[in-house]
């Protein structure tokens, strides 16, 4: 499950060029969050398969994974996090929720360290503990700090001393740095960015920005 897969793109679907069209030229320094923006699909992609390493929402063995990069002090992202939940948590089973991480920290001050918050619960808690944190933080992206994450993950049953000492090591910072090389290979420049993912026939489909729950969903039904 850890190597790297070779993943057939499939040809554009109508919906996904609309909504290029509609989004055209959005910056993702932008404090308007877009409606609806589609990305072209590549002509190759490299996603590597869910694995043990990853935060995973869902069943592990579902046949369509949604792999999310995401930046925490992202608005699009707070925005599509819970469409995305509800996705996952209507298919019975059949889809299943990747969190990687791909921090904008030239615009974020927050990404990076966010990022590397979420790293060290995981490793304290797992991925139900990962996925809570993630909950708490994008519902008060007002809130991000070094205080703050210290003060969920020690809400969340996390060692306080450490949890402050992985933050301190940055002993997450390679596997952050994997997570968006691997984005950006695959053409993600800003966040969210999903590739839907047919773990079975290989099919995929990358998508950016905070699409809404029918075009998601669309884009899935095209790689099945």
């Amino acid at each position: 499950m850890s190597e790297t897969k070779k993943i057939e793109i499939t040809p554009s679907v109508s919906i996904l060029i609309a909504g290029v069209l509609i989004a055209g030229a959005i910056l993702f320094t932008s404090n308007k969050a877009p409606a609806v923006e589609g990305g072209a699909p590549t002509a190759a992609a490299e996603v590597r398969p869910p694995s043990a390493t990853d935060h995973v929402r869902g069943s592990a063995d579902a046949p369509i994974v949604l792999v999310e990069y995401s930046d925490f002090q992202c608005p699009y992202c707070n925005v599509i996090h819970p469409t995305l939940k509800k996705i996952v948590d209507e298919s019975n089973g059949q889809i299943a929720w990747v969190y990687r991480q791909l921090p904008l920290t030239s615009i974020h001050p927050e990404a990076q360290p966010s990022a590397e918050a979420s790293e060290c619960v995981a490793e304290q808690l797992g991925s139900a503990g990962f996925w809570q944190f993630a909950d708490i933080l994008f519902a008060n992206q007002a809130k991000l700090g070094s205080a703050y994450y210290a003060e969920v993950a020690k809400g969340l049953g996390a060692d306080p001393a450490k949890f402050a000492a992985c933050a301190a090591s940055g002993k997450y910072a390679d596997k952050i740095a994997t997570d968006t090389t691997e984005a950006q290979s695959n053409g993600g420049s800003g966040t969210p960015f999903t590739v839907v993912l047919n773990t079975k026939t290989g099919k995929g489909m990358p998508i950016s920005g905070a699409l809404p729950y029918a075009q998601i969903m669309s884009v899935i039904k095209s790689v099945q």
